[in-house]
């Protein structure tokens, strides 16, 4: 019988998936979430007439599937530069009451952990990127949905919630059997 569904189980699970997982794979794990967090969201900056926010976006997500690729010399400066200009884009036009703000910001979070993790090697950094859609779907059921989202146990049978979690599951599966990951794979399960 499976352990019930909560944060901390699924948190649990995480932390040892990903303290076995090699580096390639971890850095999967954060591009494809960016991926998706890119093809959902990035577009926002566009809405908001911010071009050179979407060029630094698309720039960075594009550094990390040479990074898993293996087509890109990973150096240190590179990784800095993609960083510092993460940070350049303007966060105070996000408005992160709305999913589109969240979605924005929650990308850039991801990306920057990605890289931070190509540095750091610690698995923490990748783990947080599973939670970056949850943040997304947490703000659209509390702010466009209503629902009281203060024990975050409450709705984790959402379906929003559980399209997220299925797809890290499945994702985590298929990292235990795939070692070798390449960016032809960034759109499975989502």
């Amino acid at each position: 019988m499976m352990e019930q569904l909560t944060f901390s189980s699924f948190d649990k699970t995480l932390r040892e998936n990903f303290a076995n997982y090699s580096f390639d794979q971890c850095l999967f794990f954060g591009a494809w979430n960016a991926e998706y967090l890119y093809n959902k969201y990035a577009n926002h900056l566009l809405e908001l007439d911010d071009e050179e926010g979407y060029e630094i976006l698309t720039e960075a997500l594009a550094y990390l599937w040479d990074a898993v690729d293996k087509t890109a010399n990973i150096e240190e400066e590179e990784v800095d530069a993609q960083i510092l200009r993460l940070h350049d884009i303007d966060v105070d036009q996000l408005d992160q009451e709305e999913a589109k703000g969240t979605g924005a910001m929650k990308l850039m979070e991801c990306l920057e952990s990605s890289l931070v993790y190509i540095e750091e090697k610690n698995f923490e950094f990748i783990a947080a990127c599973a939670y970056f859609p949850i943040d997304i779907a947490d703000v659209i059921m509390t702010n466009e949905l209503g629902l009281d989202t203060n024990d975050p146990n409450k709705h984790i049978q959402h379906p929003l919630l559980q399209v997220e979690f299925d797809a890290v599951y499945k994702m985590m599966d298929y990292l235990h059997t795939h070692k070798v990951l390449s960016s032809k794979d960034r759109h499975l399960f989502r």
